[in-house]
């Protein structure tokens, strides 16, 4: 049984890892990689008392285990909302539509130069072969070199990596592209390629900064629990039953205090968002009716998981409070009842820290008076995503009268919705709501040739999946002449499949979510856990 808090142990406090002290600068890039809301203003408050390398500032908030996310949340918005170039421009470079051609004295030539100057271990035959399978679009063909670099295995080579580097010349250096760019010559075509270079090292940076800083962060964790181990100061997680350092573990506020590790605690947190639900209730097997206080959810909640339960939460008040036609902001918690969508397709947010105007249609940015349509095609959404979309479409059903969003894994196809306030029962099949006596099972009060209570849920979804695909499919290549089937067609290797197969019976699911068909769902729900029950 777990002590009551009062009586803890006190916690093992790491000490600070010391190093060369490290610019302003540097420390943030460092620590936005490990917690990437962080506000600069509290980084730099640190930095300026002893704090001067980024483990040592890693250490301290660590300890800590909060920090602020921002001292004004306006200010934070606004970053928010002006959205990060460099995202813009890799989903512009990266986008499948862009087409090189492979014209004589075209840009594919040197586009294969710079490749093979950027990556000088890596062999000019597995450069040519990213180069073809991304249509030579310099973006995309370095952001898989790099990924293959950065995650090079000695043990399964993607690539066989070569013993000397490559000589290369400084036609690439930033210095050098700088200067070209100033005084092109009207080469365009190599402004845009250069352009798109330096877009790609920006990316690259970044993430290897994140990748820097998670790994500091993995070593202080270790550091923390060795010295958690030496001074006696470990407890047990009453969920995954690990041990962990006592000032890496959470606990609930019930007579008798439980303690868990912040990773089941976010858990058990997601699951209640993915069931439309806002109470965090203890974990324990011990019928504890405690939950956690806002200082423990501080420890382990991030940003959007903490949004979503407001959200759960105050749409779970205005449903109970009988508001009809209600609409909620796509973008905070904000809800309020509208007329009908036919009559107003804005929504327009009245929460001071958001005032964002968004599209009830497509829960984007409002682009009136473009059509939702139109405004994907002018913000590039790639006909891949469409295809996608139309496989998500068909695997998804939504509750028919709160809307949540659910998918089944197994049991009946009498589905009961547990959002809070709604309760509404359907069927899976044709989501009409319903009783026992809607099905084929005599026993329950059905008849013959009525939807089936119960069938192969793997199969319906292939089956749905397949359809939907099919049609898509060839709208799209209606639409889009330019492309061809092979181009379009979602792939997946055998190898995969087999070993899905072999490790969970909910593979065909599996295959389906990695083939994208569930991409940019908003909630992934299955019965007994989610929103709606079997």
């Amino acid at each position: 049984m777990a002590a009551p808090a009062a009586a803890r142990t006190p916690a093992a406090t790491p000490v600070p890892t010391t190093g060369v002290p490290q610019t302003l600068e540097e420390c943030i890039s460092i620590l936005e990689g490990v917690f990437p809301d962080i506000c600069h203003d509290y980084v730099s408050d640190l930095f300026k008392t002893t704090l001067e390398t980024a483990d040592q500032l890693i250490d301290h908030i660590l300890t800590k285990s909060t920090y602020p996310r921002t001292k004004d949340k306006q200010l934070a918005l606004k970053r928010k909302r002006a959205e990060d170039p460099d995202e813009e421009a890799a989903r512009k470079y990266g986008s499948t539509d862009r087409n090189i051609p492979a014209t004589p004295g075209g840009v594919r030539p040197y586009i294969r130069t710079i490749l093979i100057a950027e990556f000088p271990l890596v062999p000019v035959t597995f450069i040519d072969s990213r180069l073809q399978a991304c249509g030579f679009r310099l973006f995309s063909a370095y952001q898989e070199i790099f990924e293959a670099v950065r995650t090079y295995s000695s043990e399964t080579p993607v690539y066989q990596r070569l013993q000397k580097a490559r000589k290369v010349d400084a036609l690439f250096t930033e210095e050098t592209i700088g200067g070209f760019l100033t005084n092109p010559n009207g080469d365009t075509e190599r402004v845009e390629v250069l352009t798109e270079l330096q877009t790609a090292r920006r990316v690259r940076k970044k993430e290897e900064d994140r990748h820097e800083g998670l790994l500091r962060l993995q070593q202080l964790e270790d550091q923390n629990t060795r010295q958690a181990i030496a001074e006696g100061a470990m407890g047990e997680c009453g969920c995954c039953y690990g041990d962990f350092p006592l000032n890496r573990l959470v606990h609930c506020n019930g007579e008798t205090s439980h303690e868990f590790c912040k990773d089941c605690a976010r858990r058990n947190a997601e699951t209640e968002v993915g069931k439309s639900k806002y109470e965090l209730h203890c974990m324990s097997m011990d019928s504890c009716t405690g939950g956690f206080d806002l200082d423990q959810r501080a420890h382990f909640l991030d940003e959007n998981t903490r949004i979503a339960l407001d959200r759960n939460e105050q749409e779970s008040v205005l449903r109970l409070a009988g508001i009809e036609n209600l609409a909620s902001c796509p973008f905070c918690p904000f809800a309020a009842e509208y007329p009908p969508v036919e009559i107003d397709r804005e929504f327009r947010c009245q929460a001071p820290d958001c005032e964002r105007i968004s599209c009830r249609l497509c829960s984007e940015e409002s682009h009136i008076p473009q059509s939702c349509e139109e405004y994907k095609k002018d913000k590039g959404l790639c006909v891949r995503r469409e295809l996608e979309e139309a496989m998500s479409a068909a695997l998804i059903r939504k509750c028919n009268k709160c809307g949540t969003p659910f998918v089944k894994l197994e049991g009946c196809n009498k589905m009961t919705c547990t959002r809070n306030g709604c309760n509404n029962i359907q069927c899976y099949v044709c989501s009409k709501s319903c009783g026992y006596g809607h099905f084929n099972d005599r026993s329950r009060g059905g008849k013959p040739g009525n939807c089936p209570l119960f069938d192969n849920v793997e199969e319906r979804h292939k089956g749905e999946v397949s359809k939907a695909e099919k049609e898509a499919l060839q709208r799209i290549l209606a639409e889009h002449p330019e492309y061809t089937e092979d181009d379009l067609k979602v792939k997946i290797s055998e190898n995969v499949k087999d070993d899905d197969r072999r490790k969970d019976p909910r593979a065909a699911l599996d295959e389906l979510i990695r083939a994208g068909a569930l991409r940019g769902v908003p909630h992934f729900n299955v019965p007994g856990q989610d929103a709606l029950q079997g």
